[in-house]
């Protein structure tokens, strides 16, 4: 729009100087279409601009879902975080998403740039032969009897096709780290003729000057068992290995996001290599072909498996106290077949403890304990983002780890937007006070038809508490029966309060 001075001046000319719309133009130095514009404009009352309407009707339907996502997976470690492409390929898979991964992309950019301040990571590209891999471990959550729990993901990567593998572990000790390479080379079908490693205790016993590493004893009797090479990174040089690192992020967040439950380790690891393969159906960043295909070239440059399992087991003594019992890994073992301070040998396993007495008999096997990282669910901060998101409440990743009342509780209204809004406002209030054990309990002894009102759940809450519990009635025995059962007819008393005239109470 040219200003409104050049536009008055224009009108004069044509008007009242009878000047064409060809001078008129040369004259004001604009095109002769904006010129025959106001010449012969007629209406010149001021208009309200249109509203922009910003026009996303395929992301309209899942964007409360994403908005939901992104608030809550900010409260997970960045490294738990969903990326877009996790998020894409979970709205096709679990909403019938139509629309792009581009749209997805540009709303998540968008909107993570208003929710809160994004950052960007770098990641380092390096070149390797066909049949060489890379090892590392990560650290995911789980959910487990109602807490988040830390889990060991042990992941091995082959740069040349992208392809990766990634088993669970309980621990990054010499056991678990052995087994899970073992498991990852059974996965594979193969053992990578050159493996990189960091500096990892389970493998490495002490760093030399420049590239002298003494090895522990397990790992190199792993290593000549499987036959491969064994590099490692220089201290502190992670990115010697970074496809592996990015592959550990690829996998969390792809595959463990948002978190899973933990019923067993089989249980987890057999999601996690069928997530694998399924992975493999994706083009390569670089070469343009499907991972898959390229897996299949690379196969053919690892060694074969070999002909007997390697067992990673490794032998410890102890003393069984004076009740039969042994500490071992700040854990305590008891053993009722053994006796009192004796000497016992200890087959240790990733998984399990062999005792054996001082001849070699087998006394027990025992499942090994490990002490997995706990924290709560914050519920308090999950319930703050569903309730400026109500709608979406459901299909968080969350929600299927609360407990079977509050689910029903949140579900039952799932048609009603206002009563639900109004049921996630509740919980959030209640939170604030009550454990969430607390709050399933009450809904638990909530009727059904009580639920509707978010007063008789803060009613119900108080009431479950210790200290405002009713008192059970006295047991006593010095009042006759026939009187502690006596009930009394109100209507007897009734009859005994005065009573008006009919006419005055007419008046």
């Amino acid at each position: 729009m040219i200003a409104m001075p050049v536009q008055h001046y224009i009108k004069h000319a044509f008007e009242n100087e009878e000047a064409s719309i060809r001078n008129i133009a040369m004259r004001t130095g604009v095109c002769w279409r904006t010129a025959a514009k106001y010449a012969h404009r007629d209406d010149w009352n001021k208009s309200m601009p249109a509203a922009r309407v910003r026009r996303r009707p395929v992301m309209d339907s899942v964007a409360d879902i994403v908005d939901t996502w992104l608030l809550e997976d900010r409260l997970l470690p960045r490294k738990d975080r969903r990326n877009a492409a996790a998020i894409y390929t979970a709205l096709c898979r679990k909403h019938g998403f139509a629309g792009g991964e581009r749209t997805v992309r540009q709303y998540i950019q968008r909107r993570r740039g208003e929710l809160f301040k994004r950052d960007i990571d770098t990641y380092v590209e390096l070149e390797h032969a066909a049949g060489e891999a890379q090892a590392d471990f990560g650290t995911i959550h789980c959910v487990r009897d109602g807490s988040l729990v830390e889990v060991k993901v042990l992941v091995l990567s082959f740069p040349w096709s992208n392809a990766g593998f990634a088993v669970p572990m309980p621990s990054e000790n010499t056991e678990c780290f052995l087994e899970g390479l073992k498991k990852l080379f059974e996965q594979a079908g193969g053992v990578p003729t050159r493996l990189v490693l960091d500096n990892m205790s389970a493998a490495v016993a002490s760093i030399g000057e420049g590239e002298k590493r003494e090895l522990t004893e397990a790992f190199m009797r792993f290593q000549l068992h499987h036959r491969f090479q064994a590099d490692f990174c220089g201290p502190a040089r992670g990115n010697e290995k970074g496809n592996v690192e990015n592959k550990v992020g690829y996998s969390r967040r792809q595959w463990l996001c948002p978190p899973q439950p933990l019923n067993s380790f089989e249980e987890l690891g057999g999601q996690l290599a069928a997530e694998a393969l399924s992975d493999m159906e994706r083009v390569h960043y670089r070469a343009g072909r499907k991972i898959g295909d390229l897996w299949q070239e690379e196969r053919s440059a690892l060694l074969p498996l070999p002909s007997v399992a390697f067992e990673a087991m490794r032998l410890d003594c102890v003393s069984l106290n004076n009740y039969a019992q042994f500490k071992f890994d700040k854990a305590i073992y008891s053993v009722p077949q053994g006796r009192p301070r004796q000497k016992v040998l200890l087959s240790v396993f990733w998984d399990r403890l062999e005792v054996r007495g001082r001849d070699g008999e087998l006394l027990t096997t025992l499942p090994r304990h490990y002490m997995l990282k706990e924290q709560p669910i914050d519920w308090l901060a999950l319930f703050e983002i569903y309730s400026r998101r109500p709608r979406a409440v459901a299909h968080s990743g969350m929600f299927r780890y609360l407990p079977e009342a509050v689910r029903a509780y949140l579900v039952e209204v799932a048609n009603d937007a206002a009563d639900r809004a109004a049921r996630v406002r509740a919980l959030r209030d209640a939170l604030k006070t009550y454990a969430m054990i607390q709050v399933a309990e009450a809904l638990g002894a909530l009727p059904v038809d009580k639920r509707a009102n978010p007063a008789n759940l803060e009613l119900k809450l108080y009431a479950l508490r210790p200290e405002n519990r009713l008192p059970e009635p006295i047991a006593e025995g010095y009042t006759p029966r026939e009187v502690a059962a006596y009930n009394p007819d109100a209507a007897i008393y009734d009859r005994l309060l005065p009573t008006q005239p009919e006419e005055v109470a007419m008046a």
